[in-house]
């Protein structure tokens, strides 16, 4: 029996990480895929002048910064995304963008 509980033990420790771990990859990449998407329209930029800076996944947090290139001029902007049991929506885009002017 207590071969049983180590063996269980042993068994959840290590698979469980990896499922949290596959949610994480999932859940980032479309965080990655909302972040762009929503400082594109923002900024009314074209969708390769926005970059991927760096990525890290804190807990029910996404943290997204991106590199902006609008008229020669570079923008760091950081997009904050929620995620509550699979469900991701943008909590916060800072700095505030400004749009695109006609001209």
């Amino acid at each position: 029996m207590k071969n049983f509980l180590m063996s269980a033990a042993i068994f959840a420790s290590v698979a469980l990480p990896g499922v949290a771990a596959a949610d994480d990859v999932t859940d980032r990449t479309e965080a990655i895929r909302l972040c762009r998407a929503a400082v594109t329209d923002q900024a009314g930029a074209e969708t390769r002048t926005v970059r991927l800076d760096q990525v890290r996944v804190r807990g029910t947090t996404i943290r997204v910064d991106l590199d902006v290139w609008n008229a020669g001029n570079l923008q760091n902007v950081r997009c904050d995304v929620a995620r509550n049991r699979g469900d991701l929506t943008i909590a916060s885009i800072t700095p505030a963008l400004q749009t695109a002017s006609a001209e």
